[in-house]
């Protein structure tokens, strides 16, 4: 395994300090300001570091092809629109600007680290998604511990002592953004625990990681992230890594020890056995009832103006639904859309994934290539899964750690085409990078 860590020049510090503008920004700093509306600033701001930043490294603009998908729901907005011209408002405007903003997010974030970084430094990179790793876990244990307090407040306008015990967010403000965000980590701590010798250091964040998720008390996290193990299984063998039985026995042993955890601690799970004691009744608890009655109005506005989309958009619905927010505001038409952008993520994810596999059999990337891209590619897969419940693709923060990833996707397959065209010469394999795998 190649440890050698390419010092950072000052283009890449500054190109690796978005990711931390990204994450940390103190959203809510004026606390007397309504969190939309300092959602909305962070927005602005993220976007103008990202071009600060671009001019102070004199990096050339480069449009991945993948970033032109952001701009698939204009297609969907202004069908609808058209159908509402008599009504045509500020409103419309700006909802217009969000998927232009998302596309600039990943034409900036994919012309940064293209220019700047390559195959040989991803070491770097990984470092620093690392601290990051790092910094949010010491977010959600100051939020536990400190609790409500206001200078946590900037970071996260959401109560973390609220109903059942708590709730911590961390900086992503909603629990189950805060699971998707630690199931990128969660698959990349995974990849090192298998296939590289710091075992114990990756136990150690897997469980971290795991234990954040449990205490989100996100029943969409839970189930996610279920999912996502057993998705490992087949996608471990898609990619030959010959890790698909101990992923399996790894999934069984932590079941088991989950549930003797629980039983010998005593742990309160309140929340859970409640939830259950109300479906057995025939009830629902408050955030499943809730959603319950957006998805029947997104089903019936949206199939009754499946040309338009819903007047009642125009009124501050709030579908807790991607899929059914983007029937709800535009029709059949924005549906199809939103399945059409997660479906292409997932499959250009999965296809980087499985030439990094190849390219790094024949010893022409890096390990820490190998296991971006399959992180990457499994937080392709979670998005879909969270968007049954929430907006990750296109939410708050959530939206931008979104476009990073897909931008690190595109990064990943620009970072690999001269190792495609080495790869069609014959060589022999990288003994030292590819023993762990196929010995």
């Amino acid at each position: 395994m190649q440890k050698n860590n390419v010092p950072l020049n000052t283009a890449q510090w500054l190109v690796l300090s978005t990711l931390f503008v990204l994450c940390y920004w103190p959203t809510y700093f004026i606390l007397s300001v309504e969190p939309a509306v300092m959602q909305k600033s962070h927005f602005i701001i993220m976007l103008g570091y990202l071009l600060v930043v671009t001019f102070a490294t004199r990096t050339s603009l480069k449009v991945p092809n993948i970033a032109l998908i952001y701009l698939l729901p204009l297609v969907a907005m202004l069908s609808s629109f058209l159908f509402n011209i008599p009504d045509f408002k500020a409103f419309h405007i700006s909802v217009l600007v969000k998927p232009i903003l998302l596309f600039f997010y990943v034409l900036f974030f994919y012309s940064l680290f293209c220019a700047h970084f390559s195959n040989k430094n991803t070491t770097n990179i990984k470092s620093t998604l690392n601290v990051i790793f790092y910094l949010q876990l010491v977010v959600i244990v100051l939020q536990i511990t400190l609790g409500d307090i206001p200078p946590l407040k900037i970071l996260s306008f959401k109560d973390v002592y609220t109903g059942f015990g708590f709730r911590a967010p961390g900086t992503f403000d909603w629990v189950y953004v805060t699971c998707y965000f630690f199931n990128f980590y969660l698959a990349y701590y995974l990849i090192d625990f298998y296939l590289t010798e710091k075992k114990k250091k990756a136990v150690f964040l897997i469980v971290l990681s795991l234990l954040v998720i449990f205490l989100s008390q996100s029943k969409t996290g839970y189930l996610a992230t279920a999912f996502i193990a057993l998705y490992f299984v087949f996608l471990s063998a898609l990619l030959k890594l010959n890790i698909a039985k101990k992923i399996i026995i790894t999934i069984l042993m932590t079941i088991v020890l989950i549930a003797s955890l629980i039983i010998y601690l005593g742990i309160n799970l309140d929340y859970i056995t409640t939830f259950i004691e109300l479906i057995q009744q025939g009830k629902l608890d408050g955030s499943t009832s809730t959603r319950k009655q957006q998805t029947l109005i997104a089903l019936s506005e949206g199939l009754t103006y499946w040309y338009s989309g819903s007047p009642l958009a125009l009124k501050g619905y709030i579908i807790e639904n991607s899929y059914l927010d983007y029937l709800f505001r535009y029709g059949l038409m924005g549906l199809i859309v939103f399945m059409l952008m997660v479906t292409i993520f997932y499959f250009y994810s999965l296809q980087t994934c499985i030439n990094c596999k190849r390219l790094f059999d024949k010893g022409f990337i890096k390990y820490e290539t190998l296991q971006l891209s399959i992180a990457c590619h499994i937080s392709t897969l979670a998005a879909p899964i969270y968007s049954f419940t929430g907006t990750p693709i296109d939410g708050y923060r959530s939206a931008i750690w979104s476009c990073l990833i897909i931008a690190m996707v595109g990064f990943i397959n620009s970072a690999t085409k001269n190792s495609k065209a080495l790869s069609r010469l014959p060589t022999t394999k990288n003994l030292s990078d590819t023993k762990k795998i196929n010995g």
